[in-house]
């Protein structure tokens, strides 16, 4: 539903006319919550530069991205602009710094704009300002009131007040438009006030009663501005808010989104912890009313949204038990997503959608002809169980094979194999629901296949593997010097079946896997033993010396050395660890061609200083190939609890490859990354 009607606004003098041309907007701050819907939304129809503290792995199309610590870029980017959007905050300022810091940004954007260029210059304050007001002699806080009180003041609030001023005066000196504007509560996806108070709520489901909320959802913030813009209303300060709510309603809304039951503030306690609430929160010490109604006929944007609009509706978890469950989900009409069994779900947020869980559909369909037909939800694990007893096999594996056969399809589940990309190249047909909820069949078809796993919008049902016989493989681990690495990298990595890397760069020491098929054991092999490959430098060393007593090689049937994790201890408590500690643990897999792989490590051996790794802390290197196009790959792994680090792995992926990189699907996937880079297309050989 489509909950953005027009208005017709009180006509003001100025206002461009309804055809607007697409203006050349610099967007500063475009990395908060706030700023990334504005970056999404402005670049529907206008040209946009978006400036980062530290540009994320991915912005939305049609956006270019500027780092604010580049100096010439920022300059350029603001220079050149029509209209200069400044929603930056530099909340890593704290205490006396904060001010002075983000004062700092202010006069240096204002420092590169002119009056030869810039149409118009946008600054984000926020409604604390009213804070200076005395809430009894002004209870509704309109845009013309005078600020000028002398209450208590907190810094946040005392920056956005000056800053008001500051912009004023610089803008009308210079012979600059600007526009002042004062979010209210903003809501919506991943927003403190949506998401972050049900969370809240799990914890403490504690409210205030007796206040008036104005909520205004973020979506319809940056509908708001953009009609501001489009229609040139200049030299105003404007509310951006949307519907007033009772502070009674919305705890108890966000309460029973957490389902827990709401205990609401005795109207005394509400009164007498008024005044300790800080001017930021000013709006939950006192009833006051913010007026929106500047907003909605400047803009004329009305949204229509009642409160259970503001917050993400409460996901829902559908288990696939039958065919018919999954094709009642599908025709729904509710937004969803599968989920099978793996690991994405440890290293990446919930998503808000309903989760089709996969996990008991599951089973073994039909043997036939050296082709294993299983149900979607049916783990490599249960595959390798039946093939196992029968002498046969899968011709690559993942060390933990507690996945399910339907995420093989959607993502890239290698191992590290000369002969094959991942076990998606394994499978010869799938059966799947479409958007229409009809179930279909289809043989191996590459193009199609491509479009199936880039489109999303249906679920895989069944999948076949093609199998052949276990044969007897050789891991020999060595401990290397760190710049072999580049000898691997450059192509040395093909003398072998599979090679896998584990590099420590703070020991400057290599683990090498060199994996070959043999004809036989002989005295002194080790039989396989789940490994505990990165594990921090020392512990690795100690395990291994342990383990293999001074031998070098373990030998065994090609599952048991590929796959040597029949599944992952604690399981449940593993996920709970990564899924809910303070910081995430994050994983992620970055993949480029072998033909870039050089200059991607020698970037990243560049950037490693910078990135901080911890004591211990090491890097996956996998190989893989293709021998029937003759493409290889390298995958570059790494685990941490500083997103930071891997968004430069991204970056840096960027910057070799341009645009042809790949992120396991299965594991950590930063916001904005495309569709295109979770799977590597089979159709198309890459020039």
């Amino acid at each position: 539903m489509n909950r953005r009607e027009h208005i017709d606004p009180t006509p003001v003098p100025g206002l461009s006319p309804s055809v607007v041309q697409p203006m050349q907007i610099c967007l500063v701050g475009a990395g908060g919550g706030i700023g990334q819907q504005l970056a999404k939304t402005l670049a529907v129809r206008h040209k946009v530069v978006a400036v980062y503290r530290r540009p994320p792995a991915g912005a939305p199309k049609g956006v270019h991205t500027v780092q604010f610590d580049d100096k010439p870029e920022l300059a350029e980017a603001v220079g050149a602009a029509e209209i200069v959007v400044h929603a930056a905050l530099n909340t890593k300022a704290r205490g006396r710094k904060f001010i002075p810091a983000n004062q700092a940004t202010t006069e240096q954007l204002l420092t590169h704009i002119s009056p030869d260029r810039c149409k118009l210059f946008v600054y984000f304050s926020s409604q604390v300002v009213y804070a200076a007001l005395d809430p009894v002699q002004q209870p509704v806080q309109s845009e013309d009131a005078d600020l000028s009180g002398t209450r208590r003041l907190d810094a946040y609030t005392r920056l956005k007040q000056t800053e008001e001023a500051r912009v004023i005066a610089a803008c009308r000196e210079k012979g600059i438009n600007f526009l002042i504007v004062r979010p209210t509560m903003v809501m919506g996806p991943d927003m403190a006030w949506s998401s972050g108070i049900v969370d809240a709520m799990r914890m403490a489901p504690f409210g205030l009663r007796n206040r008036t909320i104005n909520l205004i959802h973020v979506v319809d913030l940056a509908e708001q501005l953009l009609a501001l813009i489009e229609r040139g209303v200049a030299n105003e300060v404007i509310n951006l808010g949307d519907l007033d709510v009772r502070s009674d309603d919305y705890f108890r809304h966000a309460a029973a989104l957490a389902q827990r039951p709401i205990l609401l503030a005795p109207d005394w306690l509400g009164k007498l912890g008024g005044r300790f609430i800080p001017s930021t929160l000013w709006f939950l010490g006192h009833d006051v009313q913010v007026s929106s109604d500047k907003v909605k006929t400047l803009s004329g944007v009305e949204s229509g949204r009642t409160l259970a609009d503001f917050f993400e509706p409460p996901a829902r978890i559908v288990e696939a038990r039958s065919l018919d469950v999954i094709r009642n989900t599908v025709r729904s009409g509710k937004p969803y997503h599968a989920i099978g069994r793996g690991y994405f779900l440890w290293f990446n947020d919930r998503k808000q959608t309903d989760q089709l869980v996969m996990e008991h559909y599951s089973g073994i369909v039909d043997f036939v002809d050296n082709g294993l037909t299983v149900k979607a939800g049916t783990t490599l694990r249960t595959v390798l169980d039946y093939l196992v007893p029968r002498g046969l096999s899968l011709a690559t594996l993942p060390e933990f094979v507690d996945i399910s056969a339907g995420a093989c399809f959607f993502a890239e589940v290698h191992g590290s194999s000369g002969e094959h990309i991942s076990i998606y190249d394994l499978i010869t047909a799938i059966r799947y629901v479409d958007e229409s909820g009809e179930e279909k069949f289809s043989l191996r078809d590459d193009a199609l296949w491509d479009r199936l796993r880039g489109d999303g919008g249906i679920v895989v049902t069944e999948v076949t593997f093609a199998c052949q016989p276990s044969r007897l493989l050789a891991n020999t681990i060595e401990w290397q010097r760190e710049s072999r690495l580049e000898d691997y990298v450059s192509g040395e990595y093909r003398v072998n079946f599979s090679t896998t890397i584990h590099w420590y760069p703070r020991s400057h020491e290599l683990m090498v896997y060199n994996v070959n098929p043999v004809a036989g054991t002989v005295p002194g092999d080790r039989r396989p033993f789940p490994p505990m490959r990165g594990s921090p430098h020392w512990i690795q060393k100690l395990l291994l010396n342990l383990r293999m007593r001074g031998r070098q090689r373990i030998v065994g049937s090609s599952e048991r050395v590929l796959a040597p994790w029949t599944g992952v201890p604690a399981k449940r408590l593993l996920g709970k660890f990564f899924r809910d500690t303070r910081r995430r643990v994050r994983n992620m897999e970055v993949c480029v061609p072998d033909t870039h792989a050089p200059d991607f490590v020698a970037k990243l051996r560049r950037h490693l200083p910078e990135m901080q790794l911890m004591p211990g802390q090491g890097i996956g290197v996998r190989f893989t190939r293709d021998p029937a196009t003759d493409r290889g790959f390298v995958w570059v792994e790494m685990t941490s609890r500083d997103t930071s680090q891997l968004h430069a792995m991204v970056e840096m992926a960027r910057a070799a490859c341009g645009e042809r990189f790949w992120l396991h699907r299965g594991k950590y996937v930063p916001h904005g990354i495309e569709v295109e880079h979770l799977y590597i297309p089979r159709h198309v050989t890459p020039k």
